[in-house]
């Protein structure tokens, strides 16, 4: 049966797996998923192919995949890179949708690399075969309990399963993301590598796993993107779904694109223009693993603040300064509490305690537990605060059961407003706490910043999806056509640029051109003193590096020296240059200097530019990026 490219639900849910290149010692690459899949009750088919053994671990084993007589939706191929090919193509015969291929050895190595890495290509699509990888680690399916893959990770078989699901272009360091985050409490549904994504890509991945009910959060490693639009409609699909996209973007200077390049040979393009690119879609950066973890934790609970405004109870001043300080560094509003709200914890808390915000009980809490309670309910009833961070400094025992007791009860009356908890109470000292925030799903951090940032996380989301729901609905505008291009392609001269602007309503200052050798004079008798005389050339992209620019021209003498001398320095400094006249246009003194400009990126196409203009452009770099 034929599938669209985008269908992947065989490789989530096959009917049977085979493994080419099985080997007999379970501890080499080809026997790994061969004894995971045994061991760990995959229930579909096992197939191991390799005409050198009759059995594998107990299993027929086939000389070749077509021999298989029942189906076969995924091979593993653990083949040296020189008999890839023919596997792909046998896999084509057999009718397998998806051959996850361990290899390395192609486009990550250099030109004959990427000369096996077409031929790969072109047999893959010739038999219809969708390729996970080359040079990948495999993949995870927890609930499917399928371990495809070699390494320390797939020895683990009681992997906490969750609703994070993980494309990761590194599989070494994607699925060490994975062990790191699971030990912190966080569960997977799935985790896969796609190495060189010769087929399946990590864009395509992530539109999956928003379609996957049981994944509430998606997690990614990559260096580089092909298709920048796809990333951008994955993020877009997954922001109206409510589900984030915690993305870690690797490859970003000049030496990591050189690493990148020979670790999995994706792109990696321009890093303003990627992070433009994910706030447009509603992609949420991180850049470490535990800042990866914290986010999950915080998006698996499905709670999103209603706003940006964050109130604090603290037992601990110290910690409180720290989260506000940060807090207010992420852009999160400390609202002001209603007066309603103060007066009644004027009620509850110590005379020396602060019933603003960040609230204060003290340490008074460990004599009289019902205040903790008591203010809880009243800032989460405060119409002023979206979401509540609760600093528990190291409480154990019966008393932070009975806090988290109160928290966990809040959070169930209040869903809409995100509790998010700092405390450090020792585990074994504080057991049922513990239970209670996890069992109401209550995301707990270790510091007061980690906390603040994962409150920042769930506001930008959530500030996304607000801004998605009020600019999709809007009609597209008409637009009068533009003026007609030059013949030829490259830049246009200033002159030409002016034309589109006018034709689209951006007003120009008003100008003429001058031919050279015609009588600038004459040409500018309708224009006001002082004046800007510029040399035009669709060559000269810097004039004023030239000497091309003469600025507050105040009279008709100087007006002609002017123009002398900048098409004297055209001649001597540029003289390639096409130039076709010059520019006399005037001055504007009352205006900041701007520069637009777009881009035409090879990952995400065209992307307008807009920022601070003049001589220091490309000192200053104080650019804005849009993909257009």
């Amino acid at each position: 049966m034929s599938r669209a490219p985008s269908d992947l639900s065989r490789l989530f849910d096959p009917r049977g797996i085979a493994i080419i290149g099985a080997s007999t010692n379970p501890t080499r690459i080809g026997g790994q998923p061969v004894r995971y899949l045994l061991d760990y009750g995959f229930k579909g088919g096992i197939y191991p192919v390799n005409p050198k053994y009759q059995t594998v671990a107990g299993l027929r084993c086939y000389a070749d995949v077509t021999a298989i007589a029942g189906p076969v939706d995924i091979a593993v191929l653990a083949v040296p890179a020189a008999e890839a090919v023919a596997a792909v193509a046998a896999c084509g015969r057999k009718g397998v949708a998806f051959a996850i291929l361990y290899t390395a050895g192609f486009a990550e190595t250099g030109a004959e690399g990427a000369r096996l890495q077409v031929e790969l290509a072109r047999a893959a699509e010739a038999g219809g075969v969708r390729i996970v990888g080359p040079n990948c680690q495999g993949m995870l399916n927890l609930p499917k309990r399928m371990f495809l893959g070699f390494g320390s990770i797939f020895q683990i078989s009681d992997l906490r399963i969750g609703p994070v699901s993980m494309a990761t272009q590194s599989g070494g360091f994607g699925f060490s993301v994975v062990l790191s985050i699971e030990a912190q409490g966080v569960g997977f549904q799935s985790a896969i590598s796609t190495g060189n994504e010769v087929g399946v890509t990590t864009p395509e991945l992530f539109a999956a796993f928003v379609d996957d009910p049981e994944t509430r959060v998606i997690a990614g490693y990559i260096e580089g993107v092909a298709d920048g639009a796809a990333l951008m409609a994955a993020g877009r699909k997954a922001l109206r779904a409510g589900k984030p996209i915690l993305l870690w973007k690797s490859g970003n200077t000049v030496r990591g694109k050189e690493a990148a390049l020979s670790h999995t040979a994706n792109m990696t393009g321009s890093y303003d223009i990627y992070r433009a690119a994910f706030a447009q879609a509603g992609i949420i950066e991180v850049k470490d693993i535990d800042e990866l973890a914290d986010y999950a934790r915080a998006f698996a609970t499905g709670r999103l603040p209603a706003g940006n405004r964050i109130a604090t109870i603290s037992i601990s001043g110290g910690a409180a300064i720290l989260h506000a300080d940060r807090c207010t560094e992420l852009g999160l509003e400390l609202p002001r509490l209603d007066a309603a709200t103060k007066e009644g914890l004027r009620k509850v808390i110590p005379s020396f305690a602060s019933a603003e915000n960040p609230v204060d009980t003290t340490a008074t809490v460990f004599n009289d537990v019902r205040m903790f309670t008591e203010a809880i309910e009243l800032v989460l009833s405060d119409p002023n605060v979206d979401q509540l961070a609760i600093l528990a400094a190291s409480m154990m025992g019966e008393i932070a059961a009975t806090c988290m007791s109160a928290v966990a009860t809040a959070q169930r009356r209040f869903e809409g407003k995100p509790i998010l908890v700092t405390w450090t109470g020792r585990r074994e000292r504080a057991e049922e706490a513990y239970r209670l925030v996890e069992e109401a799903q209550i995301p707990v951090y270790t510091s007061p910043v980690r906390a603040a940032n994962a409150a920042a996380a769930l506001a930008r989301f959530a500030g996304y999806r607000r801004r998605q729901a009020e600019v999709e609905p809007r009609a597209t505008e008409s637009r009068a056509p533009l003026p007609p291009l030059p013949a030829g392609s490259g830049a246009l001269d200033e002159a030409a640029s002016k034309r589109i602007l006018t034709a689209i309503g951006i007003p120009t200052p008003r100008e003429v051109t001058v031919a050279p050798g015609a009588d600038p004079v004459a040409a500018a008798a309708g224009l006001a003193y002082p004046l800007a005389v510029k040399i035009l050339s669709p060559d000269i992209a810097h004039k004023t590096e030239i000497g091309g620019v003469r600025l507050n021209v105040g009279t008709p003498e100087a007006l002609r020296v002017a123009v002398g001398e900048v098409q004297g320095a055209a001649r001597a400094r540029a003289p390639a240059a096409r130039v076709t006249g010059t520019l006399i246009a005037e001055m504007i003194g009352d205006g900041a200097e701007a520069i637009i400009g777009v881009i035409d990126d090879p990952v995400f196409g065209p992307v307008v530019a807009v920022g601070l203009g003049g001589i220091f452009t490309e000192v200053l770099h104080d650019l804005s990026y849009r993909v257009a």
